[in-house]
């Protein structure tokens, strides 16, 4: 490889020139040679120039490396390629394939990538599977997104109670970045399909109460349907002064006797693992004592731990313990800008775009590296800490990092990372410039292949 070129494509992609990255890294190549690093940033250029079939084929070119690895994320990358330039069914294909790499870091990227190419093309069962594989994946940092949309699939799918199970597990599961309202909404029209008009009309209520959100046409349809139902069964109770008979209750089917019948449209939906249906037990067990009603006895049980745990938690938050921490919040930063993933999660909300930029460009390319928080001055709100970043090829960086309370007061997020030019790495540098991987990537740019 031409040392030369592949510096000048890699200083052309940290400035945005992405056209002449794509040029020279393609240069940088000796005729016939398998170069997969820079095939890989060669199909980055290409993505953010729009040229998404010549990307898939960069992406391609990189995979024949076998030295080089990373075939997850190059497959995924792919997926996101081929389904761009509406090429689905070759997205279904790389998207497969980069769930079966049990190297990939992040698997559940091209099984959200995979629910959505199959969503598009119809097979919502599919799309269905995909997106909980993507929801219980244990990587994926923000699964109510992946829930919601199973919810969605169920409704789909004809079975609102098993959409409702959905909506409300990803409200359990809700991050910085998901709106609650939304999935509220969509809650909402699950119970009305499901027969429960008063439980719908309570969770149309919570979408709107802020008076920001938007009903749909088809939300609004089923708010006022569920607002009608509900007006027609109080009037039958203050007539005859009886509950009128509703749909069973989807999690006990036969009634009090606390037995269930599993809906045959199931067989084959999902394969539970040993540890799942552990839970789907405790789960169950949780119905059956209702029925004897120890309800009561659990609840203030629970009351009595939360308020014990609240007291100590209190103690942790003065003393600048967060969720998540100042570690959370550096490691984050770093793989998402190694990525080219969300960075504004780990950034504080009081920043300017300016600024926000002007940190991650200060990060930009450092690739796979580790930090390690040292020196930490934590406060109740404010902390500043020495970051030591260890590069992949060797040697270290050193950041001064100011952190602040995020906007839900209990994590961490950065507001200033400078480098520290009192220390260089090991190899006497501290050039803290690299390549940026604006999809879902892991490069070392610092080396050359």
């Amino acid at each position: 490889m031409n040392a030369q070129y592949f510096d000048r494509a890699r200083s052309a992609y940290r400035a945005g020139d992405y056209s002449a990255a794509a040029q020279m890294f393609l240069a940088a190549k000796d005729p016939g040679e398998l170069a997969g690093e820079a095939d890989h940033l060669r199909g980055n250029s290409l993505m953010k120039l729009g040229l998404f079939s010549d990307a898939a084929q960069a992406y391609a070119d990189a995979l024949e490396d076998t030295s080089y690895g990373k075939s997850g994320a190059l497959l995924t990358n792919q997926g996101k390629a081929y389904a761009a330039s509406g090429d689905l069914h070759a997205a279904v294909d790389s998207f497969t394939a980069a769930t079966k790499d049990a190297s990939y870091a992040t698997p559940y990227k091209a099984f959200i990538g995979l629910a959505n190419a199959q969503m598009k093309l119809g097979n919502v069962a599919e799309a269905g599977v995909a997106f909980r594989s993507a929801a219980i994946d244990g990587t994926n940092p923000a699964p109510a997104s992946a829930l919601a949309s199973l919810g969605d699939c169920f409704v789909k799918l004809g079975r609102p109670a098993d959409a409702v199970e959905s909506y409300l597990t990803a409200l359990d599961y809700v991050g910085a970045h998901d709106d609650p309202r939304a999935i509220e909404a969509n809650l909402g029209c699950a119970y009305q399909a499901a027969g429960r008009s008063a439980d719908a009309v309570d969770s149309f209520n919570r979408a709107t109460s802020d008076g920001i959100y938007q009903l749909t046409a088809e939300q609004s349809e089923a708010f006022a349907a569920a607002r009608e139902a509900a007006v027609a069964q109080r009037q039958i109770v203050n007539a005859t002064g009886s509950v009128p008979v509703t749909a069973a209750d989807p999690l006990d089917p036969m009634g009090a006797t606390g037995n269930f019948m599993p809906d045959p449209s199931d067989t084959g939906f999902f394969t539970m693992t040993e540890s799942e249906m552990i839970q789907e037990d405790k789960r169950r067990a949780k119905v059956r004592r209702k029925h004897r009603h120890t309800g009561l006895k659990v609840f203030i049980v629970i009351v009595l731990l939360l308020l014990i745990a609240g007291g100590a938690l209190g103690f942790l938050y003065t003393r600048g313990f967060g969720f998540p921490s100042q570690q959370d919040a550096v490691s984050g930063l770093l793989t998402a800008v190694a990525e080219g993933g969300d960075t504004d999660q780990y950034l504080s909300p009081r920043l300017s775009e300016d600024n926000k930029n002007r940190i991650v460009s200060t990060i930009e390319g450092i690739g796979e590296a580790t930090a390690e928080v040292s020196g930490l001055d934590a406060g109740m709100t404010e902390s500043d800490a020495t970051v030591t970043v260890s590069l992949a090829p060797g040697g270290t960086l050193t950041y001064e990092v100011h952190f602040v309370r995020s906007d839900n007061h209990i994590g961490w997020a950065i507001e200033s990372f400078e480098p520290y030019f009192g220390d260089v790495d090991e190899s006497g540098s501290s050039d803290t410039g690299a390549a940026d991987v604006a999809t879902d990537a892991t490069v070392d740019p610092g080396s050359a292949a």
